[in-house]
Order: structure tokens, then sequence, then C-alpha cells
């Protein structure tokens, strides 16, 4: 239902159209799933989306930073086995991104599910979410994949304008920018901010480090970002781990670099807090609960993070590197620095403009609005492929 609480029919330009169906892969998360008309009247059956419930948690694949759950459920992926077995099924392929795999089988993976769809003869639109690894600079695999896909695709789409410049740069490609959605459902992006604080001034910030894998060092930013901390007043900080950190069995096991976060913590009255992984209420919950979320700097290029804290009210202060900065206007934005002191001044400065700035909400109308204008002028880029093909 709309944020007015009215149903809306389909517009004139879409009545008696015929349903597309379009394989969107992967097809989980919340950016996939607001890919499509709030109330489903496009014409655009998005076959493989699952529905919240059914979905997998925020993760990586979405592009949420670290603390995002990795999900329940699989969701079907750019693979040729799926293809083969689903492509007369499907009239447009719209891949979101490509799945994990390094070294020469992941690469001819990637090139017979591009053969597998050009085979088929039907419009591949790929969305440039990620321009370098989520996973991490493990080698040029994923460089090479994409380079494939990009180079296959009938559209490329992204998703802010930094983002276009640099596959304009890289790959010499134009690439259209449709924003990114909504991450909150209305409903819940109309509920009030919970009443209940530390003290009426206090700025509550936090930070999720999850399993610590970051292209900085987590301890060199939390020392940062406790002393911003403490050159702001009334600023509390909450740090959050996956408790694999402090499981000798886990692989992200690493007690040497818990134990300096706690300590560094511990010095300016900050809490660890050890969570594992969330689903997207408890996660919107989490975020909710805090007036100011801070990104350390993350691999990959856009997320669900600053959507998500924009709908919710609360702050999102990301580096100015990463393409997810520039998502909206409600995020602040910092420079990181190598040094540990450079870097505290560039947080000190952003929690400031927090603190002074106060809380920006999204508007659940403007949001309702933007997806419409967003499923529109895909529904319209699937006819246009589909007129040609």
């Amino acid at each position: 239902m709309s944020p007015s609480r009215t149903r809306h029919r389909a517009s004139a330009a879409w009545e008696g159209r015929e349903v597309i169906r379009v394989a969107t892969l992967p097809g989980h998360g919340p950016y996939a799933r607001h890919l499509s008309h709030p109330e489903g009247v496009d014409g655009v059956h998005r076959t493989t989306v699952r529905p919240l419930g059914l979905d997998r948690a925020p993760g990586r694949a979405n592009g949420a930073p670290a603390g995002s759950a990795p999900g329940r459920a699989p969701s079907p992926v750019f693979d040729p086995s799926w293809l083969g077995r689903h492509i007369a099924d499907i009239d447009v392929v719209h891949v979101l991104g490509l799945p994990p795999g390094r070294g020469e089988r992941a690469v001819c993976a990637t090139g017979a599910a591009v053969e597998a769809v050009r085979r088929a003869g039907i419009p591949l639109v790929v969305t440039a979410y990620h321009l370098s690894d989520p996973t991490g600079p493990h080698d040029d695999t994923f460089a090479d994949r994409l380079s494939h896909l990009l180079g296959a695709a009938d559209a490329v789409l992204t998703l802010t304008e930094s983002a276009a410049d640099e596959l304009a740069e890289r790959w010499q490609i134009e690439a259209t920018v449709l924003p990114h959605p909504h991450a909150v459902d209305f409903v819940r992006m109309r509920m009030p901010r919970p009443a209940g604080r530390p003290g009426p001034r206090t700025l509550v910030v936090g930070a999720h480090l999850a399993s610590l894998r970051l292209p900085v060092d987590p301890v060199d930013f939390v020392d940062a970002l406790t002393r911003a901390v403490a050159q702001t007043p009334d600023a509390v900080l909450r740090v959050h781990l996956n408790p694999a950190v402090t499981d000798p069995g886990a692989r992200a096991y690493a007690p040497r670099t818990v134990s300096r976060i706690e300590a560094l913590l511990t010095a300016v009255g900050g809490t660890l807090v050890f969570r594992r992984p969330l689903g997207e209420g408890q996660l919107w919950d989490q975020l909710t609960a805090l007036d100011v979320s801070v990104l350390p700097p993350v691999f990959g290029s856009h997320s669900v993070w600053p959507e998500a804290c924009a709908d919710l009210g609360t702050r999102a202060v990301l580096p100015v590197t990463s393409h997810a900065a520039h998502q909206g206007d409600a995020v602040i934005r910092y420079q990181p620095e190598p040094d540990v002191d450079a870097m505290a001044t560039q947080l000190a400065r952003a929690l400031g403009q927090a603190r002074d700035d106060g809380g920006v909400r999204s508007d659940p109308a403007r949001r309702w609005q933007e997806r419409v204008q967003l499923c529109e002028r895909h529904r319209d880029l699937f006819d246009v492929l589909l007129a040609r093909s």
C-alpha cells in the first residue's frame, strides 16, 4: 500500500501491455525487490525475486556493508546451468551482480552464461552495482568477468554519476544512471524513531565491522573513530562485531585485534557489541538505535546501507572514495587518510556536521514516487530492447 494508503491503477501507458518476464540475478535483497512497482502494476514479472520472508537478509551481494546477514535461501545467480534450465521462460536477463568465484573456472562460467543468453536471442541488461570485487582484492578474476559481462550487455545501468564516470573511463561504456530505491518498507519508514535515548543531547555513534575484513587496518580505523568521538560533545560509541572473531574454530578468529579494539573503546567509554548476522527487521532496529552510522572503507562500490539509514532517520557517514557515498544528499562524506590523526580529524568533522545538521529522514511519499519512476524507466528500457530483438 502506498504512503497515502490509496491504491493506484496502472498508468494508461501500461494498460493492455504484455507481461515481461525478467530473470533478476541475483534476486534477493531490498535492491532487487524494490526494482518492481510497489503495487505490481508495471507488467514486469521478476521471476527470480523473492518476497520478504523468503528473501535473504541484506548481505554483501546487495552491497550492504559489514554487519549484514548471509541469509536463508539461495537465490538463482548468473550461472550457465540455471540459465540452461530456465531460459525458455525468460524474456529479459537482468544481472545485478556476479556470483562469487575465482580463477579461470569462474571466468569460463561467466562466459558460458553470456553465451547461453546470446544463443537464446534475449536481451541482457547489466546493472553495474559493484565495479570492484565486494569480497576483497583476491586476484583479477572479478575484473575479467565483469569486463566480459559488460562487453556483452545490450544495456548497462548503474546507480551514481561517479560510477558512470568510472565505467566510461575503464570500459568506454556509457551507462544510464538509475538511483538506488528505498531500502526500508513504507510501513517501517512511517514509524517514529524510538523515544528512549541515553540522554536528550547524546549522539549515539555506531560502526559495524563484522568479521574485520576491510581494506584498511580495523584497529587504526577504530583508533581514529574513538579520537573523533572523544572530540565530539556528548557522543557515545558502539562498535559491532561478528562473534566469529572470538571463535578459535572460525576463519575470522582475531583475538589480538579484538583485544586492541576493546581497549580503545574502553578508553572513551564505548561499547563493543557482538552480534551474529541479522535479518532485515533486526538490522533496521539496530540502525534506528543510532544517531550516526559510520562506515569504514569497504570492498565493493554501492550499498543498501546509506539508503536504509536515510529511510530510518540515521545519518550515514561514508568514505568519499566509495560510490555509495554519492547515493544521496543525506550522506556525510569523509576522506580516508592513512595517518590515524588525519583520519580522526576527518571523522570528527563528519560527526560535528551530523550533530549540527540533526536527523535527516526520507519522506515516504517521495520515496514512493522515486520507486514508481525507477520501475517505469526499467519497463521502458525492456520494451525498447525487446522491440529490437
